[in-house]
């Protein structure tokens, strides 16, 4: 049981109240919550932020299409919120101030949408409350112990006004986050249903709000509920239920066991993972050769058991010199994380599943245990099978997919193995060429660190199916060798059907069909058909911009001379932070000329349009968003950087504005990006 089930179970007994609510009645406007002054700051970003969204609109599809068949409706249960009894309909909020932040930034989004009806129907479900059934507003009641800031964000973004005062950068960018999500497509590729997501998330998803006895020390009960005991987590359960279902030697469950927990650690190369004693003779010499067969695996490891057990006095006197100078070295060294993964091993699992089985896997690893099974209990891939696949993917996994290396840069890199004064050793070289300015591995980072932070979430990284798929069809050899260019034209393909399917844009496409036009005619001149994907400002996907990014990229890269297309370009601008430029987690959209100018007060007619946008962090976008372009161009001249290569060409103009030859590099900049982001 969850540690805090059982605080909650346990403080039961001592007659604190349980109320189960409809997030509705979490917002009852004659209650009101606070966060303590000692909880830390609002945290998510768009990867809780989107799963929540995604979760609680799962769930209302299942709960749609039980009722049309006359099955009872299918309520949804989010969580726990711990509570404190200030006085008399007062909180505070001592467990679940993430999840309560975020329902309320949803509340303001979805109010400022029109999608609240109000009275919404109370339906009291609650376990020892003193609440009646009635009708009741819903409004926001969430406050903040000495932190300003947050509370006029938070009761702003409620409001849909604009404050001249700073902003909390992470709750804004959380309401933005959410909107641009409701926006998208979900992974079946239909649209979300704003209204049934909206209507499900108040009337029938529950939250449990427990009240702790008024005499309980707050400051000791935070400290156990932050400090969590030993759980077992989904993919433990799943390891152990193929191991005692279908392996019943005790040699093969060892092999299997010493396998999976090698593909585990995402954050180190799989065949550090291995006991010295078998790794060579598993993958070879060079640790470069993947195994065909689970049985040839675990001979090695009956191989090495047998020789460990029949070790004689006179064999440890023999193999002193090698313990003590290359294995206690090799271990110390191999403790040592130094990558972060782009993804974990629940999720890796589910993508080892999808590509394995061809099928289309939920990657949602909150139901790791059912996407695995069937309904008559057996297994979706028999274990053997599953384990030998599992570690191929995570040897080309480690070997052709983007890290985070120690120094916060991406990297594309293979484990080498070298005997160096009779001793064996190893380091990390680039995958793809040795040379650390080699041109295709170089572009393999750009691209594959493109996919990474234009879809962090989890449940979203069908780029890394993809990826994983073309890897499994070009590494024909046990070697695992992969030719560089042919990779790299497989994501480039990949990268081509994202934008396609983002934007409904074909390459075929005309730049002037794409261009922008004013909403009042949505024909070009000549009477066609203009697509406005590209002008919808925060609403533009950040993929969009991300791909362009890398295009941009590979463009300077090549020596392009785009000052030929526009004379107004400041290439030198462009190119001294072209040469420090790589992809890092912006998700905010950005209006280079501000939504509305702080010296007229008057909104620039066309400022949603491509030209005028560019992706930025969501704490820069909040500390600029009402600057005028000189003064944003001084500002990220003072941090000598800027953060993306469009927004480094938008900077490299004299002047941007929405009149006379602002206007026209702002036009000028949006036709030369569109047929970048088009490759023509």
């Amino acid at each position: 049981m969850d540690r805090r089930l059982m605080i909650a179970s346990n403080q039961s007994e001592n007659h604190e109240h349980l109320d189960v609510l409809t997030i509705a009645e979490l917002f009852d406007p004659s209650e009101q919550y606070t966060i303590p002054i000692y909880q830390r700051n609002y945290a998510w970003g768009a990867t809780e932020i989107e799963q929540l969204i995604q979760d609680v609109y799962d769930a209302a599809l299942r709960n749609q299409a039980s009722v049309s068949v006359g099955e009872s409706p299918i309520d949804y249960f989010i969580g726990s919120l711990v509570v404190y009894l200030r006085g008399e309909g007062s909180f505070e909020t001592i467990d679940g101030q993430q999840r309560h932040t975020t329902l309320s930034i949803l509340l303001a989004l979805l109010k400022n949408k029109g999608c609240i009806e109000q009275p919404l129907q109370r339906v009291e479900q609650s376990i020892q409350s003193k609440h009646k059934p009635e009708s009741t507003d819903i409004a926001l009641n969430l406050h903040f112990d000495s932190r300003p800031k947050s509370a006029r964000t938070l009761t702003d973004l409620y409001n849909h006004q604009t404050s001249i005062e700073p902003e909390e950068p992470a709750i804004h960018s959380a309401y933005n986050i959410a909107a641009r999500y409701l926006r998208k497509d979900t992974v079946d590729k239909e649209k979300i249903d704003i209204s049934l997501f909206s209507d499900y998330l108040f009337k029938q998803v529950k939250i449990l709000r427990v009240q702790v006895p008024q005499d309980t020390d707050l400051n000791h009960y935070f400290e156990i509920m932050n400090n969590r005991g030993e759980q077992l987590e989904k993919h433990e359960v799943l390891k152990a239920r193929m191991m005692a279902q279908y392996i019943d030697d005790v040699d093969g469950q060892a092999c299997f066991s010493a396998i999976w927990d090698a593909c585990a650690n995402m954050h180190r190369y799989v065949q550090l993972g291995f006991d010295t004693k078998v790794r060579d003779h598993i993958f070879g010499e060079n640790w470069s050769s993947c195994p065909t067969s689970f049985e040839a695996v675990k001979a090695h490891f009956i191989d090495a058991k047998n020789t460990s057990d029949g070790m004689t006095l006179s064999n440890i006197i023999s193999n002193k010199q090698y313990s003590t100078h290359e294995a206690l070295e090799h271990e110390d060294f191999e403790k040592e994380e130094r990558f972060s993964s782009v993804i974990d091993f629940p999720n890796f699992l589910l993508q080892v599943l999808s590509v394995s089985s061809g099928k289309d896997v939920a990657l949602d690893d909150k139901r790791l245990l059912d996407t695995f099974g069937h309904t008559d209990g057996k297994l979706e891939i028999e274990p053997t099978v599953f384990i030998m696949q599992l570690l191929k993917c995570r040897m080309l996994f480690d070997k052709y997919i983007v890290k985070r290396d120690f120094d916060e840069k991406w990297s594309l890199l293979s484990l080498e193995r070298y005997t160096n004064n009779n001793k064996k050793s190893f380091s990390y070289i680039n995958t793809i060429g040795k040379d650390e300015d080699d041109s295709i591995n170089n572009q393999l980072v750009m691209i594959l660190s493109m996919f990474h932070v234009s879809y962090p979430t989890q449940v979203y990284k069908h780029w890394l199916s993809s990826a994983l798929k073309s890897l499994l069809a070009l590494a024909t050899s046990n070697e695992l060798n992969v030719s560089g260019d042919r990779y790299l034209a497989e994501l480039e393909l990949l990268s081509d059907r994202f934008f396609a399917n983002a934007t409904g844009i074909e390459q075929s496409m005309s730049v002037d069909s794409l261009l922008y036009v004013d909403k009042d005619n949505v024909e070009d001149e000549e009477g066609v058909a203009a697509n406005q994907t590209l002008h919808t400002g925060t609403g533009v996907q950040n993929f969009i911009f991300n791909r362009l990014d890398y295009l941009l990229w590979q463009k300077l890269k090549s020596g392009y001379d785009f000052k030929s297309d526009d004379a107004q370009l400041d290439m030198n601008y462009v190119k001294e932070r072209f040469d420090v430029f790589q992809f890092s987690f912006r998700t905010s959209v950005e209006h280079y000329f501000p939504q509305t100018n702080p010296l007229s007060k008057v909104t620039m007619k066309d400022v949603d349009r491509f030209g005028n946008l560019c992706l930025i962090t969501p704490s820069s976008n909040s500390k600029l968003s009402n600057y005028l372009p000189e003064n944003k161009k001084q500002y990220y001249a003072e941090k000598g950087r800027t953060e993306s290569l469009k927004q480094a060409f938008m900077m490299s103009y004299k002047k941007w504005a929405p009149d006379e030859q602002g206007l026209n590099n702002i036009k000028s900049h949006e036709e030369m990006m569109i047929k970048v982001l088009c490759k023509q």
